[in-house]
């Protein structure tokens, strides 16, 4: 060592006192996080499925709620038969997209019927309709 580092270090001590330079020269321990604490263990129920709320739709008669039920139905087979015509194995991918689009149209169409949603299964039903007579003129 060099003998400035020396006398340095003695001031050090002769002013500061043993126990200080200690700690100064000691490196500091690392700040102890607090122990984990568990949470109590919640036994896992199903969440509680509440019904949707009812929908909002006009009232018709029963005579009118048959021709719309036959409406949509009609529709529906026409859709049905043009999918069928169609090659699948031909469809692009964007062209493949639309054929499920179509099908899940279909779908909602008749869980709308179901529930006697009749403005919403013809809405659904005509747009499968659309779509399916694009698609059927895109793959030829």
């Amino acid at each position: 060592m060099a003998p400035w580092t020396i006398v340095t270090l003695l001031s050090l001590f002769l002013t500061a006192g043993c126990a200080e330079i200690k700690a100064v020269f000691t490196p500091t321990p690392s700040p102890r996080l607090p122990a984990r604490q568990s949470l109590p263990h919640v036994p896992a129920r199903p969440a509680r499925q509440e019904p949707p709320p009812p929908r909002l739709s006009p009232q018709v008669s029963s005579d009118r709620e048959t021709q719309l039920t036959e409406e949509v139905n009609a529709m529906s087979h026409g859709v049905e038969r043009t999918l069928l015509s169609i090659d699948r194995q031909k469809l692009k991918a964007d062209q493949w997209e639309t054929y499920q689009t179509i099908h899940s149209f279909l779908t909602q169409a008749r869980e709308a019927l179901t529930i006697k949603d009749f403005q919403q299964a013809m809405n659904l039903v005509q747009k499968a309709h659309v779509l399916s007579g694009e698609l059927s003129k895109a793959v030829r």
